[in-house]
């Protein structure tokens, strides 16, 4: 029983000690790391764009804007910036059209350049109507100083009006996004407060004094006994109703000033009144729209530099996230008037929530991976489902909250858990799974290559006699005249000259992926895409046949200098179907390969030597690689033992790599010479072999194909002839 207990009891602290792990680093519950803060943010525009704009008709909402535009500057007789007696009777007529409040998203920090009647006008309406805010802004300051003004008026001359003034600093995120909004700033150099723009104009909707600000509590502000959920310590987050430009009614500002007492350019020039404003048949005053609502008037135009980007877009254009400053403080206050906060799950339930899913995905993942069976993939395959439904509930569960309830609910930190406690799990499989591993590998890694000894840790199920048929490529290599080698070194020497040469070609089949078969003599037998299956395992032999040769070119200059003689090696290669399993006896057996295939490739090898070529591929080797490696067409050939003709080509080399000039000439009039060969115009092909080798005197098959040439001229070959040439030896 105990030992049935201890396993489990293992993994429960296991589990434990990652969700430690994940609300330390991921959820910041004891320190504010910040690692993951842009991809928690992220998710909050992700549930913005989910939930979508609110189902909320545009005068139901308590916000209406009072916008500048190129049209606006169109029909004023002034352009922007506005006398400020256009603001003062905007102010007169919003009031008779019955608002509750009026918010100027403009700082007036300089007197009015058309004269100071223009200021005392909007300075009387300020005082006379006390439901006005205009924008204000605090001067820089750091922890080391901060700039303290005598007789502080925030940036605008008419502060002292009514002391209505609203910082419009609205704080962005560390990728730069709009969410989060303050309450209140800080006075430089005092120990005092002023509300920002949209509780200032929260403070005119709810008849409180122009400089209350908001009650600083654990978890929430309280403007009275109006309670602002937290998102951080010092801000809230907005909850934005809809994209831009089209949640909230807007009203061109020219619009609300033509009354009858007010000429616009149209009105001017064709000498009619419009009065867009008091029209007792359509003006916005008989409308009723304005009543008891909340206005914020500002510029909407692209050059006025007040445009940001935010947690929500347009659905149909999500890239399209920029709103101007006016829609972001009417987002807040919009937030503010319906009470309709987001709010952070609080720490203790985010924690419950990490612990829960860390300990259902240890326990469910190490079950499935603790079960046997056959198609043990199958199990892989179900904890990663399960994974995935795991992290499909999480996201699906945060849209739903936030919409449905205003919850924003931990996302990073869960899928965090799940895919760390999935880690955990397969390392703790692992771990418990070692001590056979290993015990497999001490049984049979004296027998097999390393690599075929994982794969066979990995699937026990391989270790039989029988084999399975697979598309493989096969090499095989011959030191090129070895009798004579052999004679000119005596045997020790000879014994270590041998284990230099196939210690070098082995590493290299290994760095290649390859599979070592078996040494004979001086020759080397490897090929590739199997055990372990490769996404062109010819271009992994290709690969392997070209860094033998240029290997064997610093061997041939070291063993020059030791005095050792010359090597030259033979390399054949070919891809095709063949069998490939553990062979053997029931007391011994090797992992290899047989087959047709194979026995082609041990052919090709030796034939280099009719063409005095280093590397001889088959045209399926050649079909699969043709895009990264240069050949040429040595032959049509029957080998040993075979009927059917096959084509040979020569590897010359990458096709990424600067192969020599000479050489790539030489096989361009060479390839013109065979194809004359092929069409019988032996006398002509003659002619055209012969420029391949005056531009490379050693190119050897353009020598052997004069040499069958000039026999065709003497006794020309029968009607036919297909160009076949039949390999006697191996």
């Amino acid at each position: 029983m105990k030992q049935k207990i201890s396993p489990w009891f293992t993994r429960f602290a296991i589990s434990t000690a990652i969700t430690l792990l994940i609300i330390t680093f991921v959820s910041d519950a004891f320190f504010h790391f910040g690692f993951f803060d842009r991809t928690k943010l992220s998710f909050i525009d992700r549930d913005f764009a989910t939930r979508g704009p609110l189902p909320i008709p545009q005068d139901s909402l308590g916000v209406v804007l009072v916008t500048f535009s190129d049209q606006t500057d169109n029909s004023l007789p002034e352009h922007f910036p506005y006398p400020r007696s256009y603001y003062a009777h905007a102010i007169q007529n919003l009031n008779r059209a019955g608002v509750r409040a009026i918010g100027i998203d403009l700082t007036f920090e300089l007197a009015d350049k058309k004269g100071a009647a223009e200021d005392k006008a909007l300075f009387n309406a300020i005082r006379r109507y006390k439901d006005v805010v205009v924008a204000g802004k605090t001067d820089i300051r750091s922890d080391e100083a901060s700039i303290r003004r005598q007789n502080e008026d925030f940036h605008s001359i008419f502060y002292s009006a009514d002391s209505s003034v609203g910082i419009v600093y609205v704080p962005n995120d560390q990728d730069g996004i709009y969410r989060r909004y303050w309450p209140l700033a800080k006075v430089p150099g005092e120990e005092r407060y002023i509300p920002t723009f949209a509780f200032a104009l929260y403070n005119k909707y709810l008849n409180l004094p122009s400089t209350t600000t908001c009650k600083d509590t654990t978890g929430a502000f309280f403007i009275g006994s109006h309670r602002i959920p937290k998102y951080d310590d010092v801000s809230m987050l907005i909850n934005y109703v809809g994209p831009a430009q089209q949640t909230y009614r807007k009203i061109d500002f020219a619009d609300i000033l033509d009354d009858k007492t007010f000429k616009t350019k149209e009105e001017l020039q064709l000498g009619v009144d419009i009065n867009t404003f008091d029209d007792p048949d359509i003006g916005w005053l008989q409308t009723g729209i304005l009543k008891n609502k909340i206005v914020i008037i500002g510029p909407a135009f692209p050059e006025s530099k007040d445009i940001f980007p935010v947690s929500i877009a347009k659905p149909e254009h999500p890239d399209e996230n920029l709103m101007y400053g006016m829609e972001i403080h009417a987002n807040a206050l919009q937030t503010l008037l319906s009470g309709d906060f987001i709010v952070a799950l609080p720490l203790k339930e985010r924690v419950l929530i990490v612990w829960l899913f860390s300990l259902l995905t240890f326990l469910v993942v190490s079950v499935l991976k603790h079960l046997k069976w056959k198609r043990s993939y199958l199990l892989e395959v179900a904890a990663v489902l399960f994974i995935g439904i795991e992290i499909y509930a999480v996201l699906y569960f945060s849209h739903y909250f936030f919409a449905a309830h205003r919850l924003l609910m931990p996302v990073v930190s869960p899928i965090a858990a799940v895919l760390a406690n999935y880690v955990g799990s397969a390392v703790y499989q692992y771990l418990t799974e070692r001590k056979q591993k290993v015990m497999i590998k001490g049984m049979f890694s004296q027998y097999l290559n390393p690599t075929v000894v994982d794969e066979l840790i990995a699937h026990p199920e391989k270790l039989r006699l029988g084999g399975e048929r697979r598309e493989l490529t096969v090499l095989f290599s011959d030191i090129a005249g070895f009798t004579t080698f052999s004679e000119k070194l005596p045997p020790e020497e000879l014994v270590l000259v041998l284990n230099e040469y196939l210690s070098a070609m082995t590493e290299i089949v290994f760095n290649n992926d390859g599979t070592l078969d078996k040494y004979e003599g001086d020759a080397v037998m490897a090929f590739w895409g199997a055990p372990v299956e490769l996404d062109n395992n010819a271009l992994h032999a290709c690969n392997a046949a070209l860094e033998m040769q240029e290997r064997l070119v610093a061997i041939r200059e070291k063993w020059k200098g030791e005095g050792k003689p010359d090597v030259y090696v033979r390399i054949g290669l070919n891809t095709g179907e063949m069998v490939v399993g553990n062979m053997g006896g029931t007391g011994r057996f090797d992992y290899t390969v047989i087959g047709d295939s194979v026995n082609l490739g041990s052919r090709l090898e030796g034939a280099n030597k009719q063409y005095g070529t280093y590397i001889m591929a088959s045209e399926r080797t050649r079909d699969m690689v043709e895009d990264f490696f240069i050949f040429r067409e040595l032959d049509l050939l029957i080998v040993k033992g075979k009927t059917k003709p096959i084509k040979v080509f020569e590897l010359v080399g990458k096709k990424s790599d600067s192969v020599d000039r000479q050489k790539l000439d030489a096989i361009e009039e060479y390839a013109k010479g065979l194809a004359l060969y092929r069409q019988k115009r032996f006398e002509e092909a003659i002619g055209q072999f012969r420029k391949a080798l005056s531009v490379n005197p050693d190119d050897q098959p353009s020598k052997i194909y004069i040499e069958r040439s000039q026999l065709y001229l003497a006794a020309p070959p029968p009607d036919d002839w297909n160009g076949v040439f039949v390999l006697k030896t191996k």
